[in-house]
C-alpha cells in the first residue's frame, strides 16, 4: 500500500507541477499582451472580475474537500454503495450551488461600477464582460465537475492535470493569438468556456471508464450526512479566509486607489502567486496520500513523515524567498518598465508575506488530511477579520503597503493556531518545537536573503545581469542552507529517500 501510495504521490506531483506551469506561464505571456495592447486599465479589471468571482465561489464552501475525505474510508473497505451514494449527494448540492452562484451573480450587475474608481476602460462593457466570467464559472456545477472527486479520492488527480494541462495550453495559445491578430478583449474572454466544457466532459469519460461501477445514486445514511456537515462547518471558515487573503486585496485596490494601481498590484502578487502555486501544487498532489497514512499508519510514521516534509518546505520557501529578493525588483523593471514598479521596501513586505504564507504549508496539508477542520473552525474567521478591518483602516493610511501588512498579521496569527490545532489533535503533543524550527528558519532565510541581495546589488540592471543574479541565488543560498541543515536527521532521511527514489531507480535502468 505504502509504495502505491508513493507512486501515486509521484504522478500526481509531476502531472500537477506541469499543469501548474501551463496554468502559471501562458497567463503571464497573456498578462504581458494584455497591458501593452489593451493596456493596464482592462488588466486591473480582469483581476477585478476574477477576484468578485472567487468571493462567489464561496458558495462551494469545501463541499468538494468534505466529499473526498469521507471517500478515504468506504475506498480502502471497498464499500460501493456508500461511495455512489456520496457521489449523488455531490451531485445535488453542486447543482444548487450553481444556481446560486448564478443567481447572486447575476444580482451584483448593478453594483459593479461601485467596485471601481474612476472610469472603467474605454470600449468594454463591464456588464458582458463580467457576466462571460460568471457563466464560465458556474458551468463545471451544471456538468461533470463533481465527478473529479473519485479522481482525488482514489489519488489519480494526474488525470485531470493532464487533461487540463492540453485543454489550457491551447485555449491559452488562442488567446494570445486573439490579442496579437484580432485585439477583442470579448473573444479573449469568451475561449476560458470553451475550455471549460471540454475539461469537464473529458473528465467525465475518463471518469466513467476508469470507475464504472460507481454511479450517483443511492442515499447516505443520516450518520454520514450529520459528519459531511460538521466537517462542512469546520471548512466553511477556511474557504472565506482563502478567499480573503486571494481576493480582497484587489478589491480594497481597486476601489480605494483604481484599475491601473490594482494592475500594477496585481503583477507583483502574480508571481508571488505563480511560486505560491508551484509550492502547493507539491502538497495538494501529497494530501490524498498523506490522508491514507493518516489511516493505515502508526502515529511514529506520520510524525517523521511530518517532519520530513516540513523540513523540504522551509527549504523550498527560503530559497525562494531569497530569489524574490534579489530578482523580484529588476525582473518587474525589465518586464513592465519603471512606471509600473513599487520601491524596494513593497518589495520587502511581499516576501515577507510569502513566507509567512507558504511556512505554514505542511501544517494545512496535514490538518486538511487527517479532516480536522471543525476543531479548527474558529482560527480562519479570526485571521479573516484581522486581515479585513487592517486593510481597509491601512490602505487609507499607507495604502499599498498597509494592504500587504494586514495579510501579513493575519497569517501571525494563523500560522501558531493552526500548528497548535494539528499537533493536539494528531500528534497528540506540544507543537511548540514546531514553532520554534518556523521562527529559525525565518531568521536563517532573512540573513541568507540580505547577505545574497548585497552580492547580486552591485550587478547592474539589464536580462544578461538578471540571468546572472539568477545563477548567483541558485549556488550562493543552497550553500548556506546545506551548512547549517546538513547535521539534522530530516536531511540525512531526505537524502536516503532521493537515492531510493531517484538515483537507485536510473541506475536499475542503465
Amino acid at each position: 500500500m505504502t509504495g502505491s501510495r508513493t507512486k501515486n504521490a509521484e504522478r500526481n506531483i509531476i502531472f500537477a507541477f506541469l499543469n501548474k506551469m501551463v496554468s502559471l506561464v501562458l497567463p503571464f505571456l497573456t498578462r504581458t499582451i494584455v497591458i501593452y495592447i489593451l493596456g493596464a486599465q482592462v488588466l486591473g479589471l480582469n483581476n477585478l472580475f476574477t477576484s468578485v468571482l472567487s468571493f462567489l465561489s464561496l458558495a462551494e464552501l469545501g463541499l468538494g474537500t468534505a466529499i473526498v475525505h469521507s471517500m478515504y474510508k468506504p475506498i480502502a473497505e471497498d464499500d460501493k454503495t456508500t461511495i455512489c451514494a456520496l457521489l449523488g449527494y455531490y451531485r445535488k448540492l453542486y447543482q444548487i450551488i450553481g444556481m446560486t452562484i448564478l443567481l447572486i451573480g447575476t444580482l451584483l450587475l448593478p453594483f459593479l461600477p461601485y467596485l471601481i474608481k474612476g472610469s472603467a476602460p474605454a470600449g468594454v462593457n463591464i456588464y458582458i464582460v463580467f457576466y462571460i466570467y460568471l457563466l464560465n464559472t458556474v458551468l463545471s456545477y451544471f456538468l461533470a465537475g463533481y465527478k473529479q472527486c473519485l479522481l482525488a479520492a482514489h489519488q489519480r488527480s494526474d488525470i485531470t492535470s493532464k487533461i487540463s494541462i492540453v485543454a489550457n495550453f491551447v485555449m491559452r495559445i488562442a488567446q494570445i493569438v486573439i490579442l496579437c491578430i484580432v485585439q477583442d478583449y470579448y473573444v479573449y474572454a469568451i475561449l476560458p468556456i470553451i475550455s471549460t466544457l471540454t475539461i469537464n466532459i473529458l473528465n467525465a469519460l475518463i471518469t466513467k471508464k476508469m470507475y464504472p461501477k460507481y454511479k450517483a445514486e443511492g442515499k447516505l445514511d443520516k450518520e454520514v450526512i450529520n459528519e459531511i456537515k460538521r466537517k462542512i462547518s469546520g471548512l466553511i471558515g477556511t474557504k472565506i479566509n482563502a478567499v480573503v487573503v486571494h481576493s480582497a486585496d484587489a478589491l480594497v485596490v481597486s476601489a480605494f486607489i483604481g484599475l491601473v494601481d490594482s494592475a500594477k498590484y496585481s503583477n507583483y502578487y502574480y508571481i508571488i502567486n505563480m511560486l505560491s502555486g508551484i509550492i502547493m501544487t507539491f502538497h495538494s498532489s501529497m494530501t490524498a496520500g498523506v490522508g491514507n497514512s493518516i489511516v493505515t499508519e502508526n502515529l511514529g510514521k506520520n510524525y517523521k513523515l511530518f517532519k520530513q516534509l516540513s523540513f523540504i518546505n522551509s527549504w523550498g520557501v527560503g530559497w525562494c524567498c531569497v530569489c524574490l529578493v534579489c530578482l523580484l525588483q529588476p525582473f518587474m523593471t525589465l518586464w513592465m518598465g519603471e512606471s509600473m514598479t513599487y520601491p524596494i521596501a513593497v518589495e520587502v513586505c511581499f516576501v515577507v508575506y510569502f513566507f509567512v504564507y507558504n511556512i505554514q504549508r505542511v501544517v494545512l496539508m496535514f490538518k486538511d488530511a487527517a479532516g480536522l477542520w471543525y476543531e479548527d473552525r474558529m482560527r480562519p474567521y479570526v485571521a479573516m477579520v484581522i486581515n479585513l478591518v487592517l486593510n481597509i483602516t491601512l490602505v487609507n493610511i499607507i495604502g499599498v503597503y498597509g494592504i500587504i501588512i494586514s495579510s501579513i498579521a493575519a497569517f501571525c496569527i494563523s500560522v501558531p493556531w493552526a500548528n497548535y490545532t494539528l499537533f493536539k489533535n494528531l500528534f497528540r503533543e506540544s507543537g511548540w518545537k514546531n514553532i520554534c524550527d518556523m521562527f529559525k528558519d525565518g531568521i536563517l532565510t532573512c540573513v541568507v536573503s540580505m547577505l545574497t541581495y548585497y552580492i547580486c546589488k552591485v550587478l547592474p540592471s539589464s536580462f544578461f545581469f538578471l540571468l546572472v543574479r539568477g545563477i548567483i541565488c541558485v549556488f550562493v543560498p543552497n550553500i548556506i542552507f546545506y551548512l547549517f541543515y546538513r547535521k539534522n536527521d530530516e536531511f540525512s532521511d531526505t537524502c536516503n529517500l532521493l537515492y531510493d527514489r531517484i538515483l537507485k531507480r536510473f541506475t536499475r535502468r542503465k
